[in-house]
């Protein structure tokens, strides 16, 4: 399981900006780096350049990065590779100072907190047709520094960085309020939401803790930071599943993470990625598998396997984990059926098949196998029909699975043999020897058909046996 982290970094920090508004500063750019420790690195954007990168979100299904630029007051995305770079069109919503962003991929919309002269809540629509303001009434709006998404409850919360307050929005339109935390806090920048245990946390700007309160109101707290180094905290990240919170130091050009139960705080190894004043971190995981897929049998030797299961993206933690692509692998007691890569396979052999499915996106791929499901053979007899004309019989064999060679046989019964056969068939029973001698004597003689039915990967074959009687007129 591959998780990465991802950040804007802009070497003029987020004080310059709010002092000099459209400062250029030039070498902005997008770094990542692996949880796993080491491995990271700048993102190439290939397009417009980032002008002071300032929040950021991730479309894992999409395949797809956005980041706010606040110097050109701009959102911008690209591939998560760094090419196709493009500005979105926001026309109708106010882009204004622009700090934190957050995405809502299954709703279209892409949110942000505006701190300039217009404080206000906005959006756009992921397809380009531009955007609006949030209906805020009832809710604080001063210096909004950072925005969460929280589709399950119909909200977006954002952090008020001047005297601190946390407040909120519906995303229906219908207005908002503040969340009572229970706490003084004095500059909070940034805010997530761990919805698995119903908190907000946000960072304290300049004092070493990251506070957190009940999404209901009260119940509030916060995390001691006395080990990593700790100075102008901005943006938070949650990696609920794994029990960490990470958060950007721009002082120290540095990412730190704590437990979500407190303590273990240190600094993340981000060898190889650029880090002068990082904000608004963001992860990225490769799939997380749910639920095994599962093969059913959709008609005749027809086999079909389900997607399988896997969590989606926590949009109001910044964890992003949804797949982009997903490939199949067809297998056949156990060993893989080479070009047998859709979801669906005609079992043309019997046996036990079952199907692995691997979801990927960028930051990796996951394989989940499903049970095996065993494609079997089988074979019924009918009623043989006789020709008393000729002394012959009519057997009517149906043939349960794949292709196969089957064979007639015994011992007062002329041999039949069909090398691929399928479906239903008539064997033409003859008596042979003394059989047809008794038949041609006293017009009827008893034999004993022995079916043999070899389906296509069986190692032995399937047996059946019929005694029949067959007549024969006396000619006139």
């Amino acid at each position: 399981m591959a998780l990465w982290l991802y950040l804007p970094v802009d070497p003029g920090g987020r004080a310059s900006r709010r002092q000099h508004l459209l400062g250029n500063y030039g070498s902005d750019t997008i770094s990542r780096a692996n949880l796993a420790g080491g491995g990271g690195g700048e993102i190439p954007v290939a397009g417009p350049a980032p002008e002071g990168p300032y929040g950021m979100a991730i479309d894992a299904a999409a395949g797809k990065l956005y980041w706010i630029n606040y110097d050109s007051e701009t959102i911008e995305y690209a591939n998560l590779d760094g090419t196709g770079a493009a500005l979105l069109n926001t026309g109708g919503a106010t882009v204004s100072q622009p700090a934190g962003l957050a995405i809502d991929p299954p709703a279209g919309r892409i949110y942000w907190a505006n701190n300039g002269a217009q404080d206000k809540i906005s959006y756009a629509s992921l397809n380009g047709s531009g955007g609006g303001d949030l209906n805020t009434t009832g809710a604080t709006l001063s210096e909004p520094y950072g925005v969460a998404v929280h589709p399950a409850a119909g909200r977006i919360y954002w952090a008020k960085f001047a005297g601190g307050k946390i407040s909120y929005a519906n995303l229906d339109g219908s207005g908002g309020g503040n969340v009572d935390t229970g706490l003084f806090f004095l500059e909070p920048l940034g805010i997530a939401v761990d919805a698995a245990v119903g908190k907000l946390y946000w960072p304290e700007y300049n004092h070493k803790w990251i506070a957190f309160a009940a999404l209901g109101g009260g119940e509030g707290g916060s995390l001691e930071i006395t080990n990593a180094p700790y100075g102008g905290a901005s943006g938070i990240a949650i990696d609920a599943p794994g029990g960490r919170i990470y958060w950007a130091n721009e002082y120290f050009g540095s990412i730190g993470l704590v437990n979500a139960a407190g303590g273990g705080d240190t600094l993340l190894d981000t060898s190889g990625a650029t880090l002068e004043s990082p904000s608004f971190p963001v992860l990225l995981e490769s799939p997380r598998g749910t639920q095994s897929p599962l093969v059913s049998l959709s008609g005749g030797a027809d086999l079909a396997c389900s997607q399988g299961g896997w969590a989606g993206d926590l949009l109001e933690s910044f964890l992003y984990r949804a797949p982009q692509t997903f490939a199949y692998q067809w297998l056949r007691n156990g060993a893989e059926i080479a070009g047998a890569t859709t979801n669906t396979l005609h079992a043309g052999r019997v046996g036990d098949y079952s199907c692995r499915v691997t979801a990927a996106n960028f930051a990796g791929a996951t394989s989940q196998t499903s049970s095996a499901f065993s494609f079997a053979a089988g074979i019924r007899i009918g009623r043989p029909s006789l020709n008393l004309r000729k002394g012959t019989a009519k057997l009517p064999v149906s043939l349960i699975g794949p292709p196969g060679r089957l064979v007639l046989r015994g011992k007062d019964v002329a041999k039949r043999r069909r090398t691929k056969a399928s479906g239903s068939v008539r064997l033409l029973v003859k008596a042979k020897g003394t059989a047809r001698n008794e038949l041609a004597a006293t017009g009827r003689v008893k034999v004993k058909a022995k079916v043999n039915y070899v389906p296509a990967g069986a190692e032995s074959p399937l047996k059946r046996t019929r005694k029949i009687t067959l007549k024969k007129r006396p000619r006139r």
